[in-house]
């Protein structure tokens, strides 16, 4: 199989499964907390260390405490509030709004790394801005979804931050051993919150909290899988497949219906985020980094 076409079908097999996990999630959501939710979707990626016990061991040689610590946070917040924005706003919507973590990278570059990106790249991020503005219209005026905007921009955010700071790491740690703490850090800090306030999931309830975790953990392999087929400048736009997999699951699951405004929104969001990470389109660079949507 040629490596491209490879690179691209694991590339469609991760945002289908990535979808899959946010549709479980957004299900869940009306019975069971925020919290708990984020503890089962982290504790199922202890599923991605198996094969990687090395890395324990050399766990004391991590460097850069701060450039983890960093990570971390802004992983876990990103989690919370993308969990969050699942439970309260329609699929199709929440995906749209985490999907502008792409246009939000050379922003954190710039803060967090000093790197600079040419005027066309802040054109394109304008206009995904533009077409997020465009796809929140219609909710905005609607006060029970604030929160979950609010949620959803935080998580977008945070995970833009948290992608950049991988980077920072890739150039003194190993990437399982990246993994290794993420996954550890994500556990221990979603643990209590979910203890704190536990509602015992329902029979019923187990499949679900199944797919959300299985289905989670895939979309990770599959994204590395990809990542081993074809360089971050070919697969990054390929992120925005999220989207339009979610607007269908969104319609088929929950009856969910897209506007005008998702389709005018979204379609800016998704040119600008194909431009910004086109190769060459930028001066931000991936290279070297490793695949997370968190």
């Amino acid at each position: 199989m040629r490596p491209l076409v490879a690179a691209t079908a694991w590339a469609v097999v991760s945002a289908i499964a990535f979808s899959t996990s946010s549709a479980a999630a957004k299900f869940l959501g009306q019975k069971l907390p925020t919290a708990e939710l984020s503890f089962f979707r982290a504790a199922f990626g202890v599923l991605l260390l198996v094969g990687a016990w090395r890395f324990l061991v050399g766990a004391r040689k991590a460097r850069d405490p701060w450039g983890h610590v960093i990570r971390c946070g802004l992983g876990v917040v990103a989690l919370y509030g993308f969990m969050h924005a699942l439970a309260t706003l329609p699929l199709a919507l929440a995906s749209l709004l985490f999907v502008t973590r792409v246009l939000l990278l050379p922003v954190a570059a710039r803060l967090m790394l000093g790197e600079r990106s040419g005027p066309a790249v802040w054109i394109a991020v304008t206009t995904g801005f533009v077409g997020a503005v465009v796809s929140l219209w219609p909710a905005l005026t609607l006060p029970e979804l604030r929160l979950g905007i609010a949620a959803a921009l935080v998580a977008s955010i945070s995970s833009a931050g948290s992608q950049v700071a991988v980077r920072r790491l890739t150039a003194t740690n190993p990437a399982g051993l990246i993994v290794l703490i993420y996954t550890a850090a994500s556990v221990a800090a979603t643990l209590p919150f979910a203890v704190t306030g536990w509602v015992a999931p329902l029979p019923s309830d187990w499949p679900i909290l199944a797919a959300l975790g299985g289905f989670a953990v895939l979309a990770q392999f599959a994204a590395a899988k990809a990542f081993s087929w074809a360089p971050v400048g070919f697969l990054a736009p390929l992120d925005v497949l999220a989207v339009p997999v979610g607007a269908m699951l969104g319609l088929v699951l929950f009856g969910e219906v897209p506007t005008a405004y998702d389709w005018i929104g979204g379609g800016l969001i998704v040119i600008a985020a194909f431009f910004v990470n086109r190769p060459g389109g930028r001066r931000f660079d991936l290279k070297g980094n490793i695949p997370h949507r968190m």
